[in-house]
């Protein structure tokens, strides 16, 4: 071995010790998948090498990527990929990073549509597409349905249709429509299913949380109280909802139960219900006319 050279291992832990000392919360974690990137290999593979020295170009590399995360780049704009249900989803800077926690919506989507394998579903402000794709992914082949992905920003879209073309097999991807339109605006016809996660933190959460600032603001801001554009959705579920139709939300655990009330003030024959993500926090709110 170089003697003059850091292992793979070495390379590594130093880098965690200067994202931790930068208070970053996962160091290890982020410095693993950074070297994983760099190194272009699995897990199990970064492992049986860490006794390994790097190669200059390879530490000039994690260097570079290294410096970005300190600078506050999230690990999965520096690696291109976050994974949800499963899946890798190509992230960029135009869109918000899919989050672990919105996973029981999209699973509580499937349950719903288990024995309504015709129905149209439309996923309002889609980014990356993680929630659209990945019910049109996880699906039985005998759904004859369709899914809508909605969304205001071109950039967002591109990623959201790339992603499909390389997530979706080619007799799934033809029932996956992409459009660009302010939320509910471009249905013109009654759906079976909305899914919404929506821009729903305060302008004083988003402050708060420097872990947010490399993200669209777009993607976050919901005004004052987080519900502006919640509200608007709700008012119009009354138009685009089917007589048997559904409605689920992504939102922050202390906007719970404004939400429920919403919801039954606008859908007073649906049943309403939170749905815990994770941590076991108020994070979805469902409401079913069936």
């Amino acid at each position: 071995m170089d003697s003059g050279r850091l292992t793979i291992q070495q390379a590594i832990r130093l880098a965690a010790s200067r994202l931790a000392d930068a208070g970053i919360d996962t160091p290890m974690l982020d410095a693993e998948v950074l070297m994983r990137q760099i190194l272009k290999i699995d897990r199990t593979r970064l492992f049986l090498r860490y006794p390994e020295p790097v190669a200059d170009a390879e530490q000039e590399a994690f260097e570079r990527v290294i410096a970005r995360r300190l600078e506050g780049t999230p690990v999965a704009y520096l690696t291109g990929t976050r994974e949800f249900m499963g899946l890798p989803f190509h992230v960029a800077p135009g869109v918000l990073i899919p989050r672990p926690d919105t996973e029981p919506l999209v699973e509580w989507a499937l349950g719903w549509l288990e024995d309504r394998l015709d129905a149209t579903i439309a996923d309002i402000g889609t980014g990356s597409g993680a929630i659209a794709i990945s019910v049109a992914a996880h699906l039985p082949a005998r759904f004859t349905g369709a899914v809508v992905a909605i969304d205001t920003s071109p950039d967002a879209l591109a990623i959201a249709r790339h992603n499909a073309k390389v997530l979706l097999p080619q007799e799934r991807l033809h029932q996956v429509t992409f459009i660009e339109g302010s939320l509910t605006e471009p249905i013109d016809q009654p759906i079976d299913l909305l899914l919404a996660n929506l821009p729903y933190l305060t302008p004083k959460q988003i402050a708060e949380n420097q872990d947010l600032d490399a993200e669209p603001r777009l993607a976050l801001d919901g005004g004052a109280d987080g519900l502006d554009l919640v509200r608007a959705v709700v008012a119009d579920l009354p138009r685009i909802l089917t007589p048997h139709g559904a409605a689920g939300f992504e939102i922050d655990p202390s906007q719970a139960n404004t939400v429920v009330e919403l919801l039954r003030t606008t859908l007073p024959d649906a049943k309403i219900a939170i749905i815990p993500d994770l941590a076991r926090f108020s994070r979805h709110v469902i409401a079913s006319r069936s």
